[in-house]
């Protein structure tokens, strides 16, 4: 066969594989698919997240998990790789009430410390619940109960996974996540308090039982 006819019968294999993968990409059913199953990929369709990477979302307010996607899509927010701000495109953003409402509605099992704090303990305890000096308690904003007031635009963090809570805090104080209010806190915070913090926030029974 000549070189040209070699070409042509390459582009039309080229055609029929592309023909092929089109037809088998338009026989996908997806009856039945929900907007929250692509979040469920990563965190789990009940929410609980995992110990390697992902947190948890579930039981978090509605009217948070939605701010948080518009940031993701807007761009406001990127400090997770770009992971996330790619995953929001593929959700319409009129199902973001939807995929809220589903989170917000799940309650999975307590989650396990991975981490292990080196702390003071009567200091990170202090911090979480009373504050210190440049550093109002935890609590004060991330109320335990979710029917207090403010309690539907911030996230709740008892019971998040630890490693999360770290590097949120250790993002804001290195500025790789925007919040003017949580930057400035987190900058008085150190290695030993985010740790702490960490530990405390996630595993706390007190907390817990608060919570539910």
């Amino acid at each position: 066969m000549c070189s040209v006819g070699r070409i042509a019968a390459a582009c039309g294999l080229a055609l029929c594989l592309a023909a092929a993968a089109s037809a088998r990409a338009d026989m996908i059913d997806m009856t039945g698919v929900e907007p929250w199953h692509l979040c469920g990929g990563c965190h789990g369709l009940d929410g609980a997240g995992n110990s390697v990477k992902f947190p948890r979302i579930a039981g978090q307010p509605e009217e948070y998990i939605v701010g948080q996607l518009q940031a993701f899509l807007s761009g406001r927010r990127r400090n997770d790789g770009g992971q996330m701000q790619a995953t929001v495109t593929e959700i319409a953003e009129e199902d973001f009430p939807r995929v809220a409402r589903w989170f917000a509605g799940q309650t999975p099992p307590w989650p396990n410390q991975t981490l292990e704090a080196d702390a003071d303990a009567l200091r990170i305890r202090q911090i979480a619940v009373q504050g210190v000096k440049g550093v109002p308690g935890c609590l004060s904003c991330h109320h335990a109960y979710p029917t207090e007031v403010g309690a539907e635009i911030v996230p709740r963090i008892a019971g998040q996974r630890d490693f999360y809570i770290a590097k949120q805090l250790t993002d804001y104080r290195d500025g790789k996540r925007d919040g003017i209010v949580m930057q400035l806190i987190a900058k008085e915070l150190s290695d030993s308090d985010i740790g702490g913090l960490a530990v405390f926030l996630s595993r706390n029974p007190a907390l817990h039982e608060r919570s539910q």
